[in-house]
């Protein structure tokens, strides 16, 4: 999978200061009708001119500067606030002059956070920015509006183009302006009357669900199953040519003379509940050095392009099994500054969208974590197959679940295959669409070449 991880920006713009030119002040003013006064007092006509003119420009920049921003109303809404990475968000700004004054240009500055999570349609690149000297560069929404009069309102609507999971929430925007001359440019903070959220889901893999259709012990009777359960008779119905034998209602026929067909009740599994190892994304390997040596010192790992494939997969596979009408459960350990995400199926039938937000706002850089063992253990009758998560195949820290519960229930999905397969886990590799094919023609060549 490719990695969504940011990258360092290009080119960074400093806003959010004013800048003008040293003439639009008041020393400066001075200044220039000293010199113009003088320049006239010594019948220098053409120098006294210019100078006129040149204050008489920088008078009115410096007049225009006043408080122009304090005049502008900006509100910004959201058309399409979620989506899954690769997809498109929408927002519409309306912009207001109050103002007696036009203004020649207007950036609309939106800041979306530190990674590279979302860009405009029209544009190629990301835009970086800092809004202080010497602080860190963030990403942001740019838009620039050209001769906004007086009085006038313009209404935008622009299409954003998500680039990797994540989520964002903007309470202020910061607005520049300039008087068209070059001589004076002004920014300001401008605190949004209502914030706005923007959540992008993980991106979604083509994936095989057929593995997480299998009957489990927490299955459920259903309108649409995936098997018959014949110990639940759901009705009968008038017997018709072709119609199987062993489904005759011999009782009824019996007591009423009449030849009936047993119907049964469908079933499925009740849930699915993933459990996210995120730690295992997190190891500790040798030191090693750039000769090529290395060290039994230890060093921390992180592994981030392992951990948003392992999420990719856990939204794919929620995706596709509630299209078969399967709910889903999430656990996610707390870390450092994020307390535990027990999501749970509701009456309400929105577990789905609550799982997706829940692994678009994950933002675990390593360190330990803590698993709500008090809150989960009440929820384990709710939770169905439970599918605990990791990198790899060691499980440290969840054996207990697997021990109490029983393996029928407990499943794993490793990322990564290594060592012998013993049959207990369903490795990534196998549920993706795109990569099961080449793991199953070896094999299939392997039972060709036996059978031959």
């Amino acid at each position: 999978m490719k990695s969504e991880n940011a990258a360092k920006p290009k080119s960074v713009q400093e806003v959010g200061q004013s800048k003008t030119s040293r003439f639009v002040t008041l020393p400066g003013l001075g200044v220039l009708l000293f010199f113009a006064v003088l320049a006239i007092y010594f019948r220098a006509q053409i120098v006294g001119a210019f100078l006129c003119f040149f204050f008489l420009l920088c008078f009115s920049s410096w007049f225009w500067s006043q408080g122009i921003l304090s005049w502008i109303r900006l509100g910004v809404e959201t058309g399409t606030a979620c989506c899954h990475a690769g997809g498109t968000l929408s927002l519409k700004l309306t912009v207001r002059n109050l103002s007696i004054f036009p203004l020649v240009w207007l950036d609309v500055i939106l800041p979306v956070g530190k990674k590279e999570l979302l860009k405009t349609d029209d544009d190629g690149e990301v835009f970086w920015f800092v809004m202080e000297h010497g602080a860190d560069a963030i990403t942001g929404i740019r838009e620039r509006f050209v001769w906004l009069l007086w009085q006038q309102e313009i209404t935008w609507e622009e299409t954003l183009v998500t680039l990797r999971r994540g989520w964002t929430c903007v309470t202020e925007a910061n607005l520049q302006a300039g008087d068209g001359f070059g001589l004076s440019a002004q920014g300001k903070r401008y605190p949004l009357p209502t914030p706005v959220q923007l959540v992008v889901y993980p991106r979604l893999m083509p994936v095989n669900v057929q593995p997480f259709l299998k009957m489990s012990q927490e299955a459920a009777a259903r309108n649409r199953g995936q098997q018959e359960d014949v110990t639940i008779l759901k009705g009968s119905r008038p017997y018709t040519p072709g119609d199987s034998v062993k489904r005759i209602n011999w009782r009824r026929l019996a007591m009423s003379g009449r030849m009936e067909i047993k119907l049964y009740e469908t079933v499925m599994p009740g849930c699915a509940a993933f459990i996210l190892d995120l730690e295992s994304f997190h190891r500790m390997v040798k030191r090693e050095y750039t000769n090529g040596t290395a060290s039994d010192e230890l060093v921390p790992e992180f592994q981030p392009e392992e951990m948003e494939t392992m999420i990719s997969l856990i939204a794919s596979v929620a995706q596709g099994i509630s299209e078969h009408g399967i709910p889903s459960a999430l656990i996610i350990p707390a870390y450092t500054g994020h307390e535990t995400v027990l999501v749970m199926p509701t009456a309400d039938g929105d577990d789905l969208t609550r799982c997706m937000e829940a692994l678009a706002r994950i933002d675990y850089e390593g360190k330990r974590t803590i698993f709500p063992w008090e809150e989960f253990w009440p929820v384990t009758h709710l939770c169905g197959d439970i599918y605990i998560c990791s990198m790899n195949e060691k499980m440290a820290g969840y054996e207990e679940i697997s021990e109490l519960l029983g393996t029928g229930k407990v499943h794993r999905i490793i990322l990564n295959r290594r060592g012998a397969d013993t049959g207990a886990c369903l490795y990534a590799d196998e549920i993706l669409m795109e990569t099961a094919g080449r793991i199953r023609e070896p094999e299939d060549e392997q039972q060709k070449e036996r059978g031959a």
